[in-house]
């Protein structure tokens, strides 16, 4: 209990108060809260200080950290961006493609052929797909 008031008086939590120990049965006699504060007064309770890399990182140093981690490797937006234009060229080049088929230009194998091409990237336009057509299909 005499733990739980004094980390409550220090602003700090359960696992930071300090009880020294050739102080203990004073401790334990004072049961109030003005007790806990005259031990606090006179040093027989103290806070422990903060572990770790926040005790020595000031406020600039925190803020260079938070910095540090948005780089350009972080930022997925790029990426994004890249698949929604894939998506959008090889909606229109299969449209091309479905055309062509339908229309009896190409014939099916030629159609599966193509479509493989334009899935791994190989035509960046309409226009492209359409010059390999006629350069490498009507001999």
């Amino acid at each position: 209990m005499q733990r739980r008031i004094a980390a409550e008086i220090l602003g700090v939590g359960i696992n930071r108060v300090k009880f020294n120990p050739e102080r203990l049965k004073d401790i334990e006699e004072a049961i109030t809260r003005k007790d806990i504060e005259e031990l606090i007064k006179e040093k027989a309770i103290t806070k422990r200080p903060i572990k770790g890399y926040k005790r020595r990182a000031g406020r600039k140093r925190q803020k260079r950290r938070k910095k540090r981690r948005r780089g350009e490797g972080r930022i997925r937006k790029k990426v994004k961006n890249r698949k929604q234009e894939y998506i959008i060229l090889i909606r229109k080049l299969r449209a091309y493609l479905k055309k062509l088929k339908k229309r009896g230009v190409i014939s099916r194998e030629n159609y599966n052929k193509l479509r493989k091409l334009a899935k791994a990237g190989m035509f960046k336009s309409v226009k492209e797909l359409e010059e390999y057509i006629n350069i490498n299909l009507k001999k």
